[in-house]
């Protein structure tokens, strides 16, 4: 197995902090502060808060430093557009090419996920909810488009990590991917397109929704104003 490296470690960590919300849009990255947290030098932090800003999820300000990213509501319906048509796409062709050991591995995530439900542990079904889709780009057998797919996905996994534990949407996101999951396990491509495009359908419009209600979590935690954080011209 090969060494992961500290720079690999402070990215992976980081990225998944501000994934699971743990590090809110707008929040100051402080080299110092998160190179203490993970037992390493400033070096490695710098460097994968630079990684991080390449794939969006990281601004910089030349007199302030680093910052989780802020999104604007326009850029996430744009977001969501552009998943949407990426999982049809991804599914479909994960419905001619999924392998029976892929299979196994989505049923064995689906029938945790449903314990956890049960128990009312929401929080533990965040990661199972994720690896859903990112096993169906996997699923697909297309390179190109599992990459652009999860770069996608990470941009939005905050919000949707919010999403779901302050709503009551987690049961019925089940029981879509279940639907999506049995028509790919009959390697169905159009009724495996028919329910994903209704999950997609459902999921965006509750969620853009929400961020249009300036009276909701939702909104009042995404939309940072990136003008307050940087500084005056």
């Amino acid at each position: 197995m090969p060494k992961v490296s500290l720079t690999d470690k402070a990215y992976g960590q980081i990225k998944e902090w501000i994934i699971g919300f743990d590090l809110k849009p707008g929040t100051h990255l402080s080299i110092q502060d998160l190179a203490q947290a993970l037992g390493i030098s400033r070096t490695p932090v710098r460097e994968a808060l630079s990684r991080l800003e390449q794939e969006y999820l990281v601004v910089r300000s030349p007199m302030k430093g680093f910052a989780v990213k802020s999104v604007k509501l326009d850029e996430i319906e744009d977001l969501f557009d552009v998943r949407t048509a990426i999982e049809l796409l991804a599914v479909k062709q994960a419905a001619k090419r999924i392998t029976p050991e892929k299979c196994r591995q989505i049923a064995e995530s689906l029938e945790k996920t449903a314990i956890w439900i049960r128990k009312g542990e929401i929080s533990r079904c965040l990661k199972l909810e994720q690896n859903f889709h990112l096993r169906i780009l996997e699923a697909s057998g297309n390179i190109a488009l599992e990459e652009i797919g999860r770069g996608i996905l990470e941009r939005i996994w905050a919000i949707q990590h919010l999403n779901i534990i302050t709503s009551d949407a987690l049961s019925l996101a089940h029981q879509h991917h279940r639907e999506i999951f049995n028509a790919l396990e009959q390697k169905n491509p159009r009724q495996a397109v028919a329910a994903m495009r209704k999950h997609m359908q459902r999921t965006t419009r509750e969620l853009i929704t929400r961020l249009h209600n300036q009276d909701d979590i939702i909104h009042n935690a995404i939309t940072f104003d990136l003008k307050r954080w940087q500084p005056k011209k």
